[in-house]
């Protein structure tokens, strides 16, 4: 993820970089670089593999609990703001080769689609255990929340110097959402 830094110039957008640069951003060769990697298009793919895992690993504290106290959830917003921003570099990567990228937009799609699924049955298990408001439809209120947080993750937190407020207000939507009866 080291050459990824070369995209956050201004003037740099992932299609303008080349093999070399990449390469040498990360500290290899160029014939190193196609010994792990087909072409840019699968560098972005392991990028958005690697980067995929780590949310998971942040939402698993989330999906198998029972309600997290509202500061659990601040918590965990925190730590999701954190890895978005300290890989903004990478995001831009992929959401600039999403488009051209069939294999990436497949993967995108089904992290979102695995994301959507277990916050559906966190909110059913919520239902039927009645921490969770039984009003809710628990597939379009799961795919709202997700969309929600991946969009403000994504594009509202890695240009915001001081996301506290931002992030408080996330945790209480979120909780109001999910948790309030």
């Amino acid at each position: 993820m080291a050459a990824a830094s070369c995209i956050d110039q201004p003037e740099s957008t992932f299609a303008a970089l080349t093999v070399d640069r990449l390469a040498r951003q990360a500290g290899i060769s160029r014939a190193s670089f196609y010994l792990y990697f087909e072409d840019k298009a699968e560098l972005v793919r392991a990028w958005n593999g690697d980067l995929d895992e780590q949310v998971n690993t942040v939402l698993a504290q989330w999906w198998p609990t029972k309600p997290p106290y509202p500061s659990a959830l601040r918590r965990m917003l925190g730590q999701l703001a954190n890895l978005y921003r300290e890989n903004r570099a990478v995001l831009t990567a992929i959401q600039e080769m999403t488009p051209h990228d069939p294999l990436l937009r497949q993967a995108r799609a089904d992290s979102f689609a695995d994301k959507c699924a277990a916050l559906d049955r966190h909110i059913a298990r919520g239902q039927h255990d009645g921490w969770c408001p039984d009003s809710l439809q628990p597939a379009m209120t799961a795919a709202w929340v997700i969309s929600m947080l991946e969009r403000v993750l994504q594009h509202v937190i890695p240009n915001c110097h001081d996301a506290t407020s931002l992030l408080d207000t996330g945790a209480d939507i979120v909780w109001r959402t999910l948790y309030q009866p």
